[in-house]
């Protein structure tokens, strides 16, 4: 029996998806002690370098919208991957805190903090839901902060009743290119001076290998520090019917209830 081809116009149709899938936009966040800018891409840029982003969209962000109870904070990022490059750490851990990111690379670009910029001290943790690979870089090469005229977004109503809340419709279906950040950085360690990486997989000594399994990334803000050595370990445990974990010296935001979940703690 000769085999039934889909029809010319649906073939048409289903290759028009896959490439707009394919050409999904890089969303980078810049965030600095006085500054947070969000980029959209179209192509990798060149980590910590401004110059790099002449052709991304930009969107500058109040910093004013972390200045909020963190236990009633919405979360600021809610995407499947996400890179930001950042100069403060401090700054970094509180855009994180309760957002939604599957896989999450974190540069920091350059050591010590802005001049003249006293850097807060890094206590306690943050928390990432559905957290499955982290990826750190630590870079030699500062950038300056910068969101061009030209490429300036504009703030909508929409993003004012939010706060800096920055969605990705695409959150279950864009590829994780990031992959080819990681790749390039290794190939081009002579021009970044040597850059320390460190890309962990979260929860897979668990049997956590798949997207639909609940967990949560529990985040030691020292694993911001320039240089850190980041380790990790998983455990599988439950949220009960009050959205709780049973951890009650972590401070974490309420999470809908389930029966199973992989908590990371990263340190």
């Amino acid at each position: 029996m000769p085999a039934v081809s889909p029809p010319a116009p649906l073939l048409c149709v289903l290759l028009c998806v896959s490439m707009a899938l394919q050409r999904s936009d890089l969303r980078l966040a810049y965030v600095t002690h006085n500054s947070f800018f969000y980029y959209s891409c179209s192509q990798d840029p060149q980590p910590c370098s401004v110059s790099s982003l002449a052709d991304c969209k930009c969107k500058d962000i109040q910093l004013s919208s972390l200045h909020r109870p963190q236990s009633h904070s919405s979360p600021v990022f809610r995407m499947r991957r996400l890179t930001i490059w950042f100069t403060s750490p401090f700054n970094t851990a509180r855009l994180l805190n309760n957002s939604e990111v599957r896989h999450l690379t974190l540069i920091h670009c350059g050591p010590g903090g802005s001049r003249g910029t006293p850097s807060p001290s890094l206590e306690g943790h943050f928390a990432v839901q559905h957290l499955e690979r982290l990826t750190m870089v630590n870079l030699q090469q500062r950038p300056v902060q910068s969101c061009p005229d030209a490429n300036r977004a504009k703030n909508t109503d929409t993003d004012r009743e939010n706060g800096a809340r920055l969605d990705s419709n695409r959150y279950n279906r864009e590829r994780d290119t990031n992959l080819h950040l990681i790749a390039d950085l290794k190939k081009e360690s002579s021009v970044f001076s040597s850059p320390q990486i460190q890309d962990i997989l979260l929860g897979r000594e668990l049997g956590a290998a798949y997207h639909e399994q609940a967990r949560l990334g529990v985040i030691h803000s020292s694993v911001l520090e320039w240089g850190a050595v980041v380790k990790a370990y998983t455990v599988q445990t439950h949220i009960d019917t009050d959205g709780m974990l049973p951890f009650p010296d972590l401070h974490l935001p309420k999470l809908p209830e389930t029966s199973v979940i992989y908590v990371s703690f990263v340190y």
